[in-house]
């Protein structure tokens, strides 16, 4: 069977750049900082660079367990190794973690939205518009979310040009000296910049929406490049403004950094850059909740719309049970972990199965 879809449907394979690097970049690069710095403390950035090798090699082993899936995505693929009912078990699970992946996506930035702006707005009035817009864009189709993702990646991308003004007080001095910790320091910090690259498993489930996939990997490779390297330069910029005790008692450095900008005509900069970040989170949401449409439609026949409105729904009464931030840290923690496993532990795993049945039938052939 067709490994992709057809051409009115399908992206080119350039937009992979956009689409996976979109859905990795979020609401954590306001406060990543301050949490990879446990164990490797200054050196942190090291912790970065191997999560961000790491991520090459689950891309690899993404597209090769896609490669011999029969219809392209994960959801044929579990049934193909699995069989129809325990395959659509699992792929019902993967639904469980797109609802954690949003949600914690979503409530996290109206958190952001409650302390820096909206104080006295209730937080069900937030995560509807977030939710709304994004239903509006997930119904448009998988082109239309290619075009947010890639405009969400260009225009954002501006602000970096702002960073020079912290700059400007950059005490370098703070990197040295420089790697003088052990590997169970790197050990302990590099678990903590795996939430960073947490959006690439969702090709799981559009790869059969881009032309030409078993030739786009480069472009997947790109963006986990781009990736890494954007949350490294804002690491060593926040790196270079606050010293290591300062930055364990700062929830949002990023955004703390925002406060120094001054511009004539602009009194409060970091406003801005609270409202900025509502597109850097929306490529990751939309193509999330399209993956999970996508789940439900061939899972359990439901038709799309119906899917997302469903799913929207279940989004807004588990984002409207977080409430305090112990809550939300949990839940974040909760989604550290299942994207770890997901990544590091079930996407191998994937992996050698496929690789099993590849070597059986291979002998079986050459035996007859």
């Amino acid at each position: 069977m067709s490994k992709q879809v057809s051409d009115n449907l399908a992206v080119s394979s350039f937009y992979l750049w956009f689409l996976l690097h979109g859905t990795q970049t979020g609401i954590a690069m306001l406060n990543f900082p301050g949490k990879i710095i446990l164990g490797a403390e200054r050196d942190a950035w090291v912790s970065i660079l191997i999560t961000g090798a790491s991520i090459h090699l689950i891309v690899w082993m993404i597209f090769y367990v896609l490669n011999h899936s029969e219809n392209g995505d994960i959801i044929s693929l579990h049934r193909q190794l699995f069989g129809k009912w325990l395959g659509n078990v699992l792929t019902l699970g993967f639904y469980g973690y797109t609802l954690l992946f949003i949600s914690t996506e979503i409530r996290s930035y109206v958190e952001v939205l409650h302390v820096w702006v909206f104080q006295w707005s209730p937080s069900w009035e937030l995560t509807i518009i977030i939710l709304l817009t994004s239903i509006y864009i997930v119904a448009g189709g998988f082109r239309v979310i290619t075009g947010i993702c890639f405009w969400c990646v260009i225009i954002p991308s501006i602000m970096l040009i702002t960073l020079y003004f912290p700059l400007k007080y950059a005490h370098w001095m703070n990197f040295l000296p420089l790697l003088t910790h052990d590997a169970a320091d790197y050990t302990k910090s590099a678990p903590r910049a795996v939430p960073l690259v947490l959006g690439a498993e969702f090709l799981l489930l559009y790869y059969p929406y881009i032309k030409n996939n078993k030739k786009a990997q480069k472009w997947a490779h790109l963006a986990a490049s781009h990736t890494t390297a954007l949350y490294l330069f804002f690491a060593c910029v926040v790196f270079t403004y606050f010293n290591i005790e300062e930055l364990k008692h700062t929830i949002w450095p990023t955004l703390i950094i925002s406060k120094i900008i001054r511009i004539p005509f602009f009194e409060r900069f970091d406003y801005l850059y609270v409202f900025n970040w509502f597109p850097i989170i929306l490529p990751r949401i939309c193509v999330a909740l399209w993956g999970g449409t996508q789940i439900l439609r061939k899972t359990v026949n439901l038709k799309a719309r119906p899917a997302l409105w469903l799913t929207s729904i279940l989004l807004f009464v588990v984002v409207a049970q977080l409430k305090g931030s112990m809550t939300i840290d949990r839940f974040d923690a909760l989604l550290s972990v299942s994207g770890t496993i997901l990544l590091y532990g079930y996407i191998p795993l994937l992996v050698i199965w496929v690789s099993i049945i590849r070597m059986f039938k291979t002998e079986r052939i050459g035996n007859e």
